[in-house]
């Protein structure tokens, strides 16, 4: 690919990729990939926002033939595949708890595209995993070296995410490498979502995610359909480069180790339903009311956390707080919540006057430290006999980047906020496991529709 453009290079990749050639490490974390994210998806129902997605659009219980139509995962109605990508993108990101690679998070864009694109073309499970794969590929080739240049203003998922679920579903839908160059191109040209509303407190947010996998599958629609897309979308002047990251400088490198090394064995998981730049802050308060700390005897905190995520919107806030888009972004919140309760779940990011949580809250002193590392926390708590604690997390990936044992003890946790009995987990869990032997999708469709009454 020696000279080629950062959309023929990605185009090459994604279009060739198939699950023969992938290291057994990948095929596993693949899998892990999509219980978490169907597993989130289930226990994110009570949140509402698949729901209100799918309202816009109402389905239907029997399609008018199978083809092109792909069902949602929150009633189990068959909706054209596009709607059917939007609604379950929207589904699996509302409780916020989706897996992550820097800011961008690539299962709620990849998978509901890859889903409805694979049930709609009534493909198999090895053809699901290849395309699960090349989306997750192509995105975070894309995310990785510029998500620090994007966001904010602009919101990764929102950026990155059309390009990543046009791969999966190009690949779902067989195309070559030129016509996966185009729809990589018309997805590049139409990617694009401000992160404005963290700091509003709106929510906005939640359904950038499947806008941006309605858009990915679409692009490749279209590109099947003969559209052309410009083989030079990322690097040309006025393209990718230049309206995200306003620099060009990575056009050379971009996507040239694709196939050599897995961007997917980076993707980290979150234990608890908040911003990813919570996770650190939130596991060392639960870490600390584990070691005997309690809220009532602290007299101040002073946590530190890294410059752009301390004052990233929405995670300064102190409040008042009026809904769950504000406390899952609020750093102060998710600390207080740890070290009183000793846990984070969506219920308790709904208690928005819990005097015990405003009250430590008053107490927390939010340092956006220069040179600190992305994803770590420092606490110093002050307690009121005047003796003082200080706890650190300075690698939280590695304690989130979980084999496959970790993510199921974490989606076991989440069944209890779905409700979930044991046996329909190990479905979801057995029915990701034989994808590759897997005729259908069906199996898997059905295991995350586990508790939902619909027709057949």
């Amino acid at each position: 690919m020696s000279g080629s453009t950062i959309a023929e290079r990605l185009g090459v990749f994604a279009a060739g990729l198939e699950v023969d050639a992938l290291p057994q490490s990948v095929v596993e974390r693949t899998t892990g990939c999509l219980i978490h994210a169907l597993a989130v998806g289930m226990a994110g129902s009570a949140a509402g926002f698949g729901r209100q997605a799918e309202q816009a659009s109402p389905g239907v219980s029997s399609p008018p033939n199978l083809e092109g139509y792909a069902r949602s995962l929150v009633t189990g109605q068959w909706h054209p595949a596009s709607t059917a990508a939007f609604i379950n993108g929207v589904h699996l990101h509302a409780r916020a708890q989706e897996d992550t690679h820097g800011t961008f998070h690539p299962g709620v864009s990849v998978i509901p595209a890859a889903l409805a694109a694979a049930e709609s073309s009534a493909v198999d499970g090895r053809t699901l995993l290849a395309a699960v794969v090349a989306g997750y590929e192509v995105g975070i080739a894309l995310s990785g070296p510029l998500t620090d240049l994007t966001t904010p203003p602009f919101r990764a998922t929102a950026v990155f995410g059309p390009v990543a679920a046009a791969a999966a579903v190009g690949r779902i839908r067989g195309l070559s490498g030129e016509r996966m160059t185009s729809a990589l191109a018309i997805a590049a040209s139409i990617s694009g979502g401000t992160s404005e509303s963290f700091g509003a407190g709106t929510d906005e947010w939640h359904f950038q995610s499947g806008i941006a996998a309605t858009s990915g599958l679409m692009a490749a629609q279209l590109a099947e359909t003969g559209v052309a897309g410009s083989r030079t979308a990322f690097e040309a002047e006025a393209g990718f480069l230049d309206c995200f990251s306003r620099s060009r400088e990575a056009a050379e490198t971009l996507a040239r180790d694709l196939g050599r090394s897995w961007n997917i064995l980076d993707v980290t998981f979150k234990p608890y339903p908040v911003c990813a730049f919570n996770q650190a802050p939130a596991m060392l308060a639960v870490r600390l009311r584990e070691s005997g700390l309690r809220a009532d005897e602290v007299a101040s905190i002073r946590l530190r956390m890294n410059e752009r995520e301390a004052t990233y919107p929405g995670m300064p806030s102190r409040g008042p707080f009026a809904s769950t888009s504000q406390t899952l972004m609020s750093a102060r919140f998710a600390f207080a919540t740890g070290l009183v309760q000793g846990d984070i779940t969506y219920d308790l990011l709904q208690q928005f006057t819990d005097p015990q949580v405003l009250d430590l809250i008053g107490k927390i002193d939010l340092v956006a430290e220069p040179g600190r590392s992305a994803k770590t926390a420092h606490a110093t708590v002050t307690q009121i006999d005047g003796t003082t604690v200080h706890d650190a997390i300075e690698d939280s990936d590695a304690m989130l980047s979980w084999h496959m044992d970790g993510v199921v003890r974490n989606a076991e946790r989440l069944a209890t906020e779905i409700p979930l009995v044991a046996e329909e987990l190990e479905t979801l869990v057995d029915s990701v496991a034989t994808l590759p032997q897997a005729s259908s999708v069906d199996p898997l469709i059905r295991s995350a529709l586990a508790g939902i009454s619909v027709g057949t």
